[in-house]
């Protein structure tokens, strides 16, 4: 199972995640998990960004990912935990 992260950059995600994804691309995955988790201060995409590249990737995902606004409240660490 692989889990990334980042927050949201000006609509998008942190360029070394955004490199790392993009090298997971050329490795074909097959029958692997993963999921996506970030934190936001207005628009909040990097979540989907970073699934929407995990699938590219051929990640199956097993949910549509935690995204927090700013630092995450007691209720989403949990949600983390889960």
């Amino acid at each position: 199972m692989l889990l990334v992260g980042s927050p949201a950059i000006n609509r998008g995600i942190l360029v070394s995640v955004a490199t790392i994804l993009e090298e997971t691309k050329d490795l074909k995955f097959k029958n692997k998990k993963a999921a996506a988790f970030g934190c936001y201060g207005w628009s909040g995409e990097s979540t989907k960004i970073i699934s929407e590249n995990l699938k590219a990737a051929g990640f199956e995902l097993v949910d549509e990912g935690i995204r927090t606004m700013c630092n995450p409240d007691q209720e989403n660490i949990i949600k983390c935990i889960e």
